[in-house]
């Protein structure tokens, strides 16, 4: 094997895992910001449920405010479906053993949605 074709195939191994690794890294970046807008949505029910334990305990509330947190709660949910929709999208798009990223469905009860049943993993 001539020192060229060897520098040849060396740079083509190393393109590949180029991407592979850009892959993993985009794919990564997907996750935090579903992390992310779980973490948020969680709040925003959190919030909504502490109105309503107010409301029924006879409390004052801001004329809306409930409204608000559920339309914001939708908002967060189509969010979150749109992120795993690309996450998928890119797991099926990227080279083979591309992704290393551990499965946010299978994460602590932080990430979990308390509005949705439990699911097998």
């Amino acid at each position: 094997m001539t020192k060229s074709t060897l520098f040849d195939r060396l740079n083509q191994e190393l393109e590949a895992f180029g991407k592979k690794a850009q892959a993993a890294l985009d794919e990564g970046k997907l996750q935090i910001e579903l992390l992310r807008v779980r973490r948020r949505k969680d709040n925003t029910a959190r919030d909504l449920g502490l109105l309503v334990h107010r409301r029924e305990r006879g409390g004052n509330l801001e004329p809306g405010r409930i409204d608000v947190l559920l339309a914001r709660l939708d908002d967060l949910q189509a969010d979150i479906a749109r992120l795993e929709l690309q996450i998928s999208e890119a797991r099926r798009k990227s080279p083979a053993g591309a992704t290393a990223v551990v499965d946010t469905h299978a994460t602590s009860a932080a990430g979990s949605d308390p509005t949705q049943p439990p699911t097998a993993g």
